[in-house]
């Protein structure tokens, strides 16, 4: 068991590093907001500053990358101070007209949160890992604010709010005007 366990939790960290499209995709969601963004609204976004539109956490960055089908899948920096829990994705779904912010439940932490009790039957000595409960709550609850702050930074966008991206452009475009 804790060789598939272990090679679970390898899998899982390859496709997060390699940034593969099904596994940003297809898992148990256990955060979705849905933010209406009519096409005039949807001119606005600019999915590519979310990175650096997003705020810092204390402990938790932010990396976004642009997936084939158009959506932007997150995740944790792997220079962070615990394990991710969860994984996002925002889809931009112009026939429905909103935006979709969905985090994804990680493998491995579903996997040994389902196997601590009927381990613990077998090994009683195993009861030490009921102690990964809290940890997983505190480690999601934190991941589920970063996830809100993601959303928040979405409807700031749609609603007009200058981007990290559209600040840049307009700084560049002033420097190459001529002063008059």
């Amino acid at each position: 068991m804790v060789f598939a366990l272990s090679a679970l939790l390898l899998i899982e960290l390859v496709l997060q590093f390699t940034w593969n499209r099904r596994y940003f995709s297809w898992g148990i969601r256990i955060f979705n907001r849905r933010i209406a963004a009519p096409s005039d609204w949807r001119e606005r976004l600019s999915l590519g500053s979310l990175e650096y539109d997003v705020p810092r956490g204390k402990c938790l960055h932010l990396v976004f990358r642009p997936l084939p089908d158009g959506s932007y899948a997150f995740r944790e920096s792997f220079a962070q101070r615990f394990y991710s829990l969860m994984r996002g994705r925002v889809v931009v779904d112009p026939r429905r007209r909103e935006v979709r912010v969905e985090g994804r439940c990680s493998w491995w932490a579903l996997c040994i949160s389902l196997l601590i009790f009927p381990l613990m039957v077998v090994r009683p000595a195993a009861a030490a890992m009921l102690l990964m409960l809290p940890y997983f709550l505190v480690c999601y609850l934190v991941q589920k604010k970063m996830f809100g702050a993601v959303a928040t930074v979405i409807e700031q966008q749609l609603r007009g709010v200058p981007s990290a991206d559209a600040i840049l452009r307009e700084r560049l475009q002033a420097r190459r005007m001529p002063q008059a």
